[in-house]
């Protein structure tokens, strides 16, 4: 198991989202391509992993696209999950500049709240630079275990979506 690292933030993430997202939307027709997580929000520090969430409209579309994105270098790691989102990566170890590509119905409470969380931290720079200082308690606490980290953000996440009282519909 790799150990979990967190850094600041580089503007090169920008930048290689918008390579892959040329890369995801020609290989797929897909155009519903967001950038999210923390190296979408400019200054906020993270992982180094450029997500991507790519919107579509039914989960009968995901056979042919992940044929589609496996030609372009992403490898399928897990079916669709709890909360409704299909993962794929570009390496098989969590390093940085990776890219994670999570397919997820647009609409849904998951497509709903991963662009919320980006938009509220983007809007509001005190709360992002508060996010980034949590990280490194929840980091250490974690000993540097991925699961363990990504589960001991849950409760603060939970927190900003309430703030942002987003209003969902069916899944």
């Amino acid at each position: 198991m790799v150990k979990l690292k967190l850094s600041q933030y580089r503007k090169k993430f920008l930048k290689i989202f918008k390579r892959e997202k040329k890369k995801i939307s020609k290989a797929t027709d897909v155009n519903k391509i967001h950038h999210i997580g923390s190296t979408a929000v400019p200054d906020l520090g993270g992982k180094g992993m450029i997500d991507i969430m790519i919107g579509i409209k039914s989960w009968r579309e995901t056979k042919d696209i992940v044929k589609k994105l496996k030609k372009i270098g992403f490898r399928h790691v897990h079916r669709k999950k709890e909360g409704g989102r299909l993962f794929l990566s570009k390496h098989r170890e969590p390093t940085p500049d990776n890219v994670h590509l999570h397919i997820v119905k647009k609409g849904s409470k998951t497509y709903k709240e991963l662009l919320a969380f980006r938009d509220y931290l983007k809007k509001h720079k005190k709360e992002a630079k508060r996010y980034f200082e949590l990280k490194f308690e929840w980091l250490k606490k974690a000993e540097g275990n991925r699961a363990k980290y990504t589960k001991l953000k849950e409760n603060y996440i939970k927190e900003i979506l309430n703030r942002v009282k987003i209003k969902y519909g069916n899944n």
